[in-house]
């Protein structure tokens, strides 16, 4: 993407579009801005300023194309979210019209400029993306915006429009990871991805193979692996922004390229979307990738173990035990429950070895947490506070919102096992919270949150400024918290 700026009253060069904000008011629709616009003739009634509302407008005396009016609702109700989905609406409404387009920013007095910036540029950058790459069809395919023009006074605006889009190139590649075919996005594509990532300043990348983690004596993330033809990987990428500091936050990410729920195989309707399964590797690839690209000032290392659960004859078996990396047996009461296994030996394995300040794991886990919060808040625990705070803070920031549940000390009798330390699995109440007592078991003394993305990160249609299928929900959010302050 392009970015470059114009002042109000300059003269505009020609573009496919022109992005127009107004205010709902009791008089009529009023524009937010400064920027004089020529008369047009619109019935009444036709275009109030309602937020979200969006009108197209051909044939006007200006040097654009087209002219959209963007309606972004009542001025004293203006929220950085709203601008986001008003200007989502607005490109979403003129997709495929032009590549070029003219952005005139609203002049807000509850709003900082940068808050007004952010908020137009995220939303038009989330809705300018769209995957093709199944498609055969070029008229499928579609076009994106490629240059932007930000129609404004504020000087700081193409350097903030930057950084935004800086961010969404990390969302871009966790979407294109989730919407993947899975005979695609394998274990060994993930560490390619990951290595690729190396070219970028200060990011350094290891991709294990099954031997080192045999090796290592990860059991668990052995056992879950061992039906597959397609081998396990563990991956460990790391960010070093700040060679000065000592501070080092680790991101760990459910690598399960297809789950098929092992030997408790999923039904029919269960197991479609099942290639979303690494959305936990995807974001904190995503994450890593936008981290950067902004050159921040952070040291992250990010953690994946990686692999398919699938069925054959050495499928892992439910009943047994297997012993984990830190030492503890895991009895197995449901090869479903796969996730919290792989996590569980990354986890103890990057607390012993990369001595992280916190640890945050990423994963599509439970079914539980969708049952619970739907599509419109990532589940998170935590055995720290100011994690947990700072999380919630990022989460209102980008709205990419989580929600606290508890880690009570009641809900570990789910998991005694009568022939092992642990059980992988309890009963169905409360499961999103046993799956995090069972991660809680690896993670030592260290601050450490768990996020369930298995509601966020793929949803089934277009909602707004989301595309349908992989949202890459997340990536914004980490970096939010990495950069303002991890707690």
């Amino acid at each position: 993407m392009d970015f470059s700026a114009a002042s109000p009253g300059s003269k505009r060069k020609e573009a496919d579009l022109l992005f127009v904000p107004f205010w709902k008011t009791k008089k009529g629709p009023e524009n937010a801005s400064s920027v004089k616009l020529p008369s047009w003739n619109i019935p009444e009634g036709d275009f109030e300023g309602k937020a979200e509302e969006v009108v197209l407008i051909y044939g006007t005396s200006i040097p654009e194309k087209r002219l959209v009016l963007v309606g972004l609702g009542e001025e004293e109700h203006v929220t950085v979210e709203l601008l986001r989905r008003a200007f989502g609406a607005a490109l979403k409404a003129v997709r495929n019209k032009g590549k070029t387009l003219h952005v005139v920013l609203p002049e807000v007095s509850s709003l900082s400029s940068s808050d007004t910036v952010k908020g137009a540029i995220e939303g038009i950058l989330s809705v300018n993306y769209q995957f093709t790459q199944y498609k055969t069809n070029d008229q499928d395919k579609g076009k994106n915006i490629h240059a932007i023009v930000l129609i404004t006074a504020f000087r700081g605006a193409v350097e903030l429009a930057k950084r935004e889009q800086a961010i969404f190139e990390g969302v871009y590649l966790a979407r294109d990871l989730g919407n993947g075919n899975a005979d695609d996005v394998t274990p060994h594509y993930l560490g390619q991805i990951a290595k690729g990532l190396a070219k970028e300043k200060h990011v350094s990348v290891t991709v294990h193979d099954k031997k080192w983690i045999l090796a290592q004596k990860m059991g668990l993330l052995a056992a879950v692996s061992r039906a597959s033809s397609k081998e396990p990987v563990f991956i460990v990428a790391k960010y070093e922004g700040n060679p000065r500091s000592k501070d080092w936050s680790v991101l760990v990410g459910k690598g399960v390229t297809y789950d098929t729920g092992g030997l408790n195989l999923k039904p029919t309707g269960s197991m479609e979307d099942m290639k979303c399964d690494m959305g936990g590797a995807a974001i904190v690839l995503g994450t890593l990738k936008a981290l950067s690209l902004l050159q921040a000032k952070v040291n992250v290392a990010v953690v994946i173990p990686s692999t398919e659960n699938s069925i054959d004859s050495s499928s892992y078996k439910p009943g047994d035990v297997y012993t984990s990396y830190l030492g503890k047996t895991v009895e197995i009461t449901n090869t479903d429950a796969e996730g919290r296994l792989i996590l569980a030996d990354a986890l103890a394995w990057a607390e012993q070895h990369l001595k992280p300040t916190r640890m945050i794991d990423v994963a599509t886990l439970t079914g539980s947490m969708m049952v619970a919060l739907g599509s419109e808040a990532t589940g998170m625990m935590s055995n720290n506070d100011a994690l947990a705070d700072a999380l919630c803070i990022a989460g209102a920031a980008t709205f990419e919102r989580v929600w606290r549940f508890p880690l009570f000390e009641e809900y570990k009798e789910n998991l005694k096992s009568d022939i092992a330390d642990l059980k992988n699995c309890g009963p169905r109440w409360a499961g999103a919270i046993n799956a995090a007592l069972f991660l809680q078991e690896f993670v030592g003394k260290t601050p450490w949150a768990h996020l369930d993305v298995a509601g966020t990160f793929y949803i089934q249609g277009m909602k707004r400024y989301l595309p349908a299928y992989s949202t890459g929900t997340g990536v914004r959010l980490l970096a939010e918290l990495l950069t303002k302050g991890a707690g």
